[in-house]
């Protein structure tokens, strides 16, 4: 569907685009409500869908969640300027003019005699784009006369009188290109800038979905936890496809449930946070390696040595120490049928760990992380059917991943 990009064009839509990129690449999805809190971001959304960029999420009777398509899942791995290059090349309209001067700079190469050059872009560079291409010049390639064969001032009318050049995409050649110029003096920064972002490829994720580790700061400047009047926010709303958040409030802001007391309140965020795939992981770790104490059976440990952060933990597997938590929670993770779409760094681990201590799901034992007390006690009761049963084929599936890929290390070092 064409969109009238008139309103698309000024610096401040373009602020708004980057706005909502980047919340994308941080949550993996929009909903109608954190749109409100975006400035200009309900504009986007058609653009975006209509691109193949977004895909919508009926939840309910309506289509109030937007999330990235697998194509792009991509981008939640990549920087901000990587994702917003990625992202607004991909605007059809935008697309389109660009590859009219991708056409006109290799015609006008052929009329200079550059042969050699055209004939390397077309092998290369220029390759995904020659069928486009070529339907642009046989729009413009009339009564038989080749373009090669205009004059070249004649070239340059013709080019100018293309659908795809009716729009001043000065702004936007400002903030992707690095340059603002006459079309048939940009076909450089296109080549360098466009190409390598103007493909996208689908994401092999072996049916699996994304999983992101986001900073939820639950925690106050003296490390207490604070879970009450808490407001909604992109780390607690709840996401559709892409696990990222915890689940407090639905897409509209409203609160998931009634949840009275501040006790209340604290089971139920304790029951939200070791849902999100990651603390799920960890807290499940910590679950084996209780359960252990009375039925044999592989377990785990974790274990920080003194006077180390706590992105350091170790992760011990049958009193073996296999390497740091942050390296296998990625592995980890995909025992629940999604994947690390995102590297972790030490500040999301920590913050992690410290949510885990502060909500007392975790406690320490000497230099071992542990199951709190009192968390433990309700495994046995009223999270036994929801956490403690179900958690116990969850961790068959990472020992069984852990089992593999220390025999394929093994392997590996044997061979070398």
């Amino acid at each position: 569907m064409k969109h009238d990009m008139t309103h698309f064009k000024t610096f401040k839509m373009l602020q708004s685009a980057q706005a909502l990129i980047n919340h994308l690449i941080t949550w993996g999805e929009v909903t109608r409500f954190e749109l409100g809190g975006i400035a200009g971001a309900r504009d986007w959304i058609a653009i975006f869908k209509d691109a193949g960029i977004l895909c919508p999420v009926t939840v309910g009777e309506n289509s109030d969640v937007w999330t990235l398509s697998p194509e792009f899942w991509s981008l939640l791995q990549e920087d901000s300027e990587k994702a917003v290059r990625s992202i607004l090349f991909n605007v059809p309209d935008y697309h389109e003019y660009l590859v009219s001067i991708l056409a006109e700079g290799a015609v006008s190469a052929a009329k200079q005699g550059l042969h050699n050059e055209v004939e390397n872009w077309s092998g290369n560079e220029l390759l995904p784009f020659l069928t486009f291409i070529n339907r642009m010049l046989n729009r413009i390639e009339v009564d038989g006369k080749r373009i090669i064969d205009q004059k070249a001032d004649q070239i340059s009318l013709l080019f100018a009188s293309l659908p795809e050049r009716q729009t001043n995409w000065d702004n936007w050649n400002q903030l992707l290109l690095g340059r603002t110029a006459r079309p048939q003096d940009l076909f450089d920064f296109v080549l360098k800038r466009f190409i390598p972002y103007a493909t996208t490829e689908r994401y092999d994720a072996h049916g699996c979905t994304p999983a992101l580790l986001p900073v939820i700061p639950l925690i106050d400047a003296d490390g207490n936890a604070q879970f009450m009047n808490l407001a909604p926010a992109p780390w607690n709303i709840s996401r559709a496809v892409i696990q990222s958040g915890i689940e407090l409030f639905d897409e509209h802001g409203k609160p998931m449930g009634d949840n009275g007391t501040a006790e209340n309140f604290r089971n139920v965020l304790q029951d939200s946070l070791i849902e999100q795939p990651f603390y799920k992981a960890v807290t499940q770790l910590a679950i084996n390696h209780y359960r252990a104490k009375t039925v044999s059976s592989p377990n785990f440990e974790l274990y920080l040595q003194s006077g180390v952060g706590l992105s350091e933990v170790e992760l011990f597997y049958e009193a073996r120490e296999i390497g740091l938590l942050k390296d296998w929670l990625p592995v980890l993770v995909q025992c629940q049928e999604c994947f690390a779409a995102r590297s972790l760094n030490d500040e999301q681990v920590e913050n992690m760990l410290e949510n885990l201590l502060a909500l007392e799901i975790l406690d320490w034992s000497d230099d071992n992380l542990v199951l709190h007390d009192e968390f433990q006690s309700t495994l046995m009761a009223s999270r036994l059917r929801s956490v403690f049963r179900p958690g116990k084929s969850l961790q068959d599936r990472m020992i069984e991943t852990v089992r593999k890929n220390l025999h394929k290390s093994e392997q590996q070092e044997a061979i070398t």
